[in-house]
């Protein structure tokens, strides 16, 4: 008798992933997103506040740029604890709820920011505000990634980083130019409008952590700690489109103990101590170490052109507020940058962009280098830079979490992710010392170096465009191997 293939199919048990991919896009997904991005959001303005509020706390609090080098490290550094930290929490206690609590210490920082009397008090809020960046920025990339089916995984990923920090870099100078001028203005703020610039970034946010409380976990999560009854619940809150279900209201079956034993997140193979460590040990140790390094060229590279440059244009004869509209419209290229990520994070190979993406941008430093004199090329070639280096970070972001199984997803994304702040916490300070003693032209030759290394490093890791994470992480495909 012939083999039956077809009916063989489908008599096999459907994995989580297949049943995820099932559901296609509902309202929960893009809710999920909407809830998840306006955190990343306001965490963005955290991080880009110090750039856009430079001159201020320079007059302020005597901050220059070495100083402003430093507390930008001392953040970005928090950063990396709260990531680390949090990316261990996530994957032992759910990722839903790290989210609400990272958000909440956020907030927390960001008051306390603006009651800072000096640098020192002011340098030790920026750690209680990076605790909650990192934990938040971590989790929430682990969070789309895994409620996401396969064919749209890449875009609501990308899109994290798109909106957050795409638009988010653009609207944090506004926030900037808006609080240090006709809002300081209207309030009678004279020299203290940068404490107002930090204490409002606190109150939006308090908004979201109530809205979170509505999300579901994610499948995978629950369905790695045997929790079946709670798998299922998720899954009719995605498959239906509702945030809530009410007592009384039907649970489906979608899991039971067949598609447990089909599924990777229900693999147990490890010990919890043992899964942590497998980041860095074989199979999982190569692309950890090649995607760590090029996390931390792109987001050195990054932070040392966003800290330096209205540093750099008020160098070259800007105003204050001059040199801050500038920087903030040539971010405006950023947004571009992670539009044109987010479609490829649908059609084109991560290794490919990123690849490319840096070596344009090693390019596009260069030529602002040589040419950006005067207004007009000073805006053309800083918008075009920022178009280049956001695809590289933006698909970076989408890469990191579909390298690692559910058991160490939050864990290892955070690794990623953080060894890039780490990056964009030390090199910075090559760069303000290279500013300062040396000249403008070596941060930018400096960051070009960056940008070729970052090109280099990014052919080690393993290409995950468009494969589901069952099959990357599967019993049968634990190799370093490209997908």
């Amino acid at each position: 008798m012939a083999f039956d293939a077809e009916a063989t199919m489908s008599k096999k048990p459907r994995s989580l992933g297949e049943i995820i991919d099932g559901f296609g896009l509902t309202r929960t997904h893009y809710l999920a997103l909407t809830l998840v991005v306006l955190g990343g959001l306001f965490e963005v303005f955290e991080q880009l506040i110090l750039s856009a509020l430079g001159p201020s706390l320079e007059t302020a609090l005597g901050i220059d740029a070495s100083g402003l080098a430093l507390l930008s490290t001392v953040s970005l550094l928090a950063i990396v604890a709260g990531g680390i930290g949090g990316g261990l929490v996530a994957d032992i206690f759910g990722r839903r709820s790290l989210l609400s609590v990272s958000l909440g210490i956020y907030c927390l920082g960001s008051v306390l920011s603006a009651l800072a009397p000096n640098s020192v008090v002011l340098g030790i809020t920026r750690v209680v505000t990076g605790l909650g960046v990192g934990g938040e920025i971590a989790v929430g990339l682990t969070y789309l990634s895994e409620l996401t089916p396969t064919k749209f995984r890449g875009v609501f990923v990308s899109l994290f980083n798109t909106i957050s920090a795409g638009i988010g870099i653009f609207l944090a100078y506004i926030y900037a130019l808006v609080i240090i001028g006709p809002f300081a203005s209207a309030v009678d703020a004279g020299a203290d409008a940068w404490r107002w610039a930090f204490g409002l970034l606190g109150v939006p946010a308090v908004l979201i952590v109530f809205f979170r409380r509505y999300l579901p976990e994610t499948p995978a999560h629950l369905l790695s700690r045997g929790k079946i009854q709670e798998t299922n619940e998720a899954l009719t809150r995605l498959s239906t489109g509702r945030l809530r279900i009410h007592s009384g209201d039907e649970i489906q079956s979608f899991v039971g103990r067949d598609t447990a034993a089909a599924s990777e997140s229900a693999q147990h193979d490890e010990t919890r101590g043992q899964a942590l460590r497998s980041v860095l040990t074989k199979p999982l140790r190569r692309r950890t170490i090649a995607l760590g390094v090029t996390a931390f060229l792109a987001w050195g590279a990054q932070f040392s052109v966003v800290l330096l440059m209205p540093q750099i244009l008020v160098g070259r004869g800007y105003s204050v507020q001059g040199s801050v509209t500038f920087t903030m419209l040539q971010n405006v290229g950023g947004l571009i940058g992670c539009l044109i990520a987010s479609y490829g994070g649908f059609a084109i190979p991560r290794r490919t962009v990123v690849t490319a993406g840096a070596v344009l941008s090693a390019l596009g430093v260069a030529a602002f280098a040589l040419f950006a004199n005067g207004d007009v090329l000073i805006l053309v070639l800083g918008f075009v830079f920022q178009i280049f280096i956001l695809i590289v970070n933006t698909t970076i972001w989408t890469w990191a979490p579909e390298l690692f199984p559910t058991r160490v997803r939050g864990f290892g994304t955070a690794v990623i992710v953080n060894v890039g702040f780490v990056g964009g916490a030390l090199l910075p300070l090559i760069a303000s010392a290279l500013l300062q003693h040396v000249g403008a032209s070596w941060v930018f030759g400096s960051v070009a170096v960056m940008y070729v290394g970052l090109a280099v490093a990014a052919v080690f890791v393993p290409e995950t465009h468009r494969v589901p994470l069952e099959v990357l992480h599967g019993s049968g495909r634990r190799t370093d191997s490209p997908a």
